[in-house]
């Protein structure tokens, strides 16, 4: 059974019921975090992940493959995640508490620490090439809260501009990790966003926090 390197975990559960796949790409990168992409070899990911080297060749043939596979993870686990954090939640602010707090952690966990001063390259070359995928998805997340914000106060917000501010605001912590008072200021931004708002439509009131 070949894996091809855009394929999803949960689409081969059935038939893979240990989830193989996902331990190799936790295992992966943990192995960057370690000892970088460059000298990174099929040995060590198999090691790292603890599966068989025959295990971890029946899905990916090179660990050029897998570097691909681990970086489409990364990705799609990210879009699915946040819009999964706001779904169902009606209230605007409250939808928008979850998609900042699923955000601020999905950024601490899937960067384990030290791994972008071991392989640099790896990770710019994955935030460049997957930002327009990160802003559209956080953007999916947001329009509700962001029609709300538009109604609220009668004018049209940049969407692209908010959501772009966002997504580099997020990034800066891999190089400069977040503190336990950028935590706060990031989760706290859904409720000085909602009073600024309410100001602008001439309201006194604010949000009550739920």
């Amino acid at each position: 059974m070949k894996l091809m390197p855009h394929a999803d975990c949960s689409e081969i559960a059935a038939t893979d019921p240990s989830c193989s796949v996902q331990k190799i790409m936790d295992g992966t990168l943990r192995a960057i975090g370690s000892i970088g992409a460059r000298r990174l070899s099929m040995s060590d990911i198999s090691e790292s992940s603890g599966v068989s080297r025959g295990t971890l060749y029946r899905y990916f043939a090179s660990k050029e493959d897998v570097l691909a596979a681990v970086s489409e993870y990364i990705c799609s686990s990210f879009e699915k995640g946040i819009i999964e954090a706001g779904k169902d939640i009606a209230d605007p602010i409250e939808r928008f508490r979850a998609v900042m707090r699923f955000y601020g952690r999905f950024t601490i966990e899937r960067s384990p620490e030290g791994i972008f001063e071991v392989e640099p390259a790896f990770h710019l070359n994955f935030l460049r090439s997957h930002f327009s995928r990160h802003k559209a998805a956080v953007q999916c997340a947001l329009d509700p809260v962001l029609d709300y914000f538009e109604e609220m106060t009668g004018n049209r917000l940049d969407r692209d501009i908010f959501c772009d501010t966002m997504v580099r605001l997020q990034l800066s912590t891999l190089i400069i990790p977040a503190t336990s008072d950028w935590l706060a200021i990031w989760n706290s931004a859904p409720d000085r966003l909602c009073e600024w708002a309410l100001q602008i439509a001439g309201h006194d009131t604010k949000h009550k926090k739920g």
